[in-house]
């Protein structure tokens, strides 16, 4: 287990918190094979149990930023579905994804999600 030097800089929240991320096989798997983030693998176990996304589905990914959920939804439903990701942050282009940079929580949101 790889362990942080003493940073006076950080709290302990915060060190803890790159603890876990340096330490995480999952974190370590998502850059190996090249996802945006962890949480990719988290969609792609839901999806194989419940089966979730359907080819030419249409899909929204709300607060999508990194995009590790719209990168296993595109992939899965193809190019015949559409994935719609939604953010305040900013986010990468990823082939087979519309980003929205909108909190989904404006008023605007449910328009500009319809066109």
């Amino acid at each position: 287990m790889a362990r942080l030097k003493a940073d006076k800089r950080r709290t302990a929240s915060s060190r803890a918190w790159l603890e876990r991320q340096i330490n995480d096989p999952y974190v370590a798997r998502a850059k190996r094979e090249g996802f945006r983030s962890r949480a990719a693998f988290k969609l792609a176990e839901i999806d194989d149990k419940f089966h979730l996304l359907k080819k030419g589905a249409r899909v929204v990914d709300l607060g999508a930023a990194p995009g590790g959920w719209s990168e296993i939804a595109a992939r899965r439903i193809g190019p015949s579905g559409k994935v719609v990701a939604l953010d305040i942050l900013d986010m990468k282009p990823l082939a087979g994804v519309e980003f929205i940079k909108l909190d989904f929580l404006d008023t605007a949101a449910p328009d500009r999600l319809r066109t």
